[in-house]
Formats: structure tokens, sequence, C-alpha cells
């Protein structure tokens, strides 16, 4: 029999939960208004999304070389990194201010399983928010997205499978972010699948991988409105700014762009 938890240890720790929360309210309504980050993806070009890690010196700078390039808007990842010493919770004004000198929407990969975690990405600056359908029940998925909504950001929820699509659709999901998984089954959806499952109307955004030119290719073959161009393509190039230049001309060559669901 485990020992008793003193009641008091308890409204400790609750009071502990809702000071944080407080806190992060105050930060979130503090920032600018969220900009429209999926008016951004729904041109006639494949938006480009290249990741920024907010703890790299120059964080900003790197962003505004990445917007300059042609990037529609940046992904940064406001929570825990790689690395047994990654911070799980960086300081929201650092990643706020990386957001406020980048003129693009930046949209926070950290995955949101939780109210705090809304109001954590809304406190750093982000436009868009990822909500992981595999990690939420329906109801939860669904007034996530109303409470990123509320505060003027756009959620894309995170879809592996086609039951995780399924349930993105029935919470009236406007975005879904595809992104393959490490341990999938041989006999699972693939991305391009996925892509295809996905009703006109509904922006996709898809992960292309670390190929690139080739990903960003199936993956707008495929009917994908953005590509997420991970920090592993980018991560140590010798110009990572014209790498991003490179797929977002490629994104807007005729024979990509108004291509699945633009073509609609």
């Amino acid at each position: 029999m485990q020992p008793m938890v003193p009641y008091q240890s308890y409204q400790s720790e609750a009071a502990g939960a809702f000071s944080a929360l407080e806190e992060i309210k105050k930060l979130a309504l503090s920032r600018p208004a969220a900009r429209g980050g999926l008016d951004r993806l729904r041109g006639q070009r494949i938006t480009v999304i290249p990741e920024l890690d907010p703890r790299h010196p120059g964080g900003a700078d790197r962003g505004s070389r990445y917007v300059d390039a042609g990037a529609g808007a940046i992904a940064v990842c406001a929570g825990a990194g790689a690395g047994a010493e990654a911070d799980p919770d960086p300081d929201p004004d650092t990643v706020a201010g990386i957001s406020s000198r980048i003129h693009a929407p930046v949209l926070c990969l950290e995955p949101a399983d939780s109210s705090y975690r809304i109001w954590h990405a809304r406190a750093c600056g982000a436009d868009m928010v990822v909500l992981p359908a595999a990690a939420l029940s329906d109801s939860a998925l669904y007034s996530l997205l109303e409470r990123a909504e509320s505060l003027g950001m756009d959620g894309l929820v995170e879809v592996h499978c086609g039951a995780d699509l399924v349930r993105a659709l029935k919470a009236r999901a406007r975005a879904v972010l595809v992104r393959p998984t490490a341990d999938a089954a041989p006999s699972g959806a693939s991305v391009s699948d996925l892509l295809s499952m996905v009703p006109h109307g509904v922006v996709k955004l898809a992960e292309c991988g670390p190929t690139g030119r080739s990903g960003l290719i199936a993956c707008a073959r495929n009917g994908a409105d953005a590509v997420l161009v991970g920090a592993a393509l980018l991560a140590g190039a010798a110009d990572a700014a014209a790498i991003v230049a490179d797929l977002a001309a490629m994104g807007a060559h005729p024979a990509l762009a108004a291509r699945g669901s633009r073509a609609a």
C-alpha cells in the first residue's frame, strides 16, 4: 500500500499550477494580435515553412533571412529540444522576441496537448499551433481547437494515420499537419495517401523530410498547400537561406502551383 500524500501537498501543487497558468495568461494577453497564418498557406504557390531553433544564437536574424528568401512562415519549437539538457519550457519572452522581428506568421511545433500549452504558445508569440490528434480525446481536441481560435491562433491538427484524420475532420479542423511516424506499420497510410484523403477546403501542411526538393515535389503532387522543412535539412548547411530560397522558388513553379486542393 502506497503512503498517503498529505492533502496540503495537493493544495500546494494545485496552487502552484494555477499561479503558473495565470502568469502565462498575462504574458499571452500582452502580446501583439496573432497574424493570420492560414491565409498565408492558401495561396497559389506551395508555401515553404522552415524550422528554426529559438535557442540558436541570432535566431531572429536567421528567421528574417528565411523570410527574405521566400519562406511564407517560420516554425519554432518552443518546448523541449534534443538532448537531456534541453530546457523543457524556454523563456516565452525569448521566443516572442524572435517572433516580433520576423515579418511572417510563426508556427509553434511544440504539441499543444493542454490548455496551458495553448496559452504558452500564444505567450511565445505564435500565430499557429499544433494539436496532436493521437494524444487527445475527441472532446479535448475540439475544445483546444476552440481555445486556440479564441486567442486568435490557427490550430493545425497533427495526423499520422487515417484514424487521426477522421478525428481531425470530426473536430472541424480547418488545417492539418501530415507527418510520418518512425514506427508506422508497413501497411499504414503514407504521407501521400493521407494528403489525398484530406477534403477540399482543409489546409494541408506536410513535412517534406530531409530530401528537400524531391520531398516538396511529392507533397505538392498530392495536394499539399505548404511544406514543413525540418531542422535536419537546414542544420549545418553552409547557407541554409539558400536552401529555403531554392525550395520557395520550386514551390512557386507553375508545374507545382495550383495543384491538389488549389486546383479544385
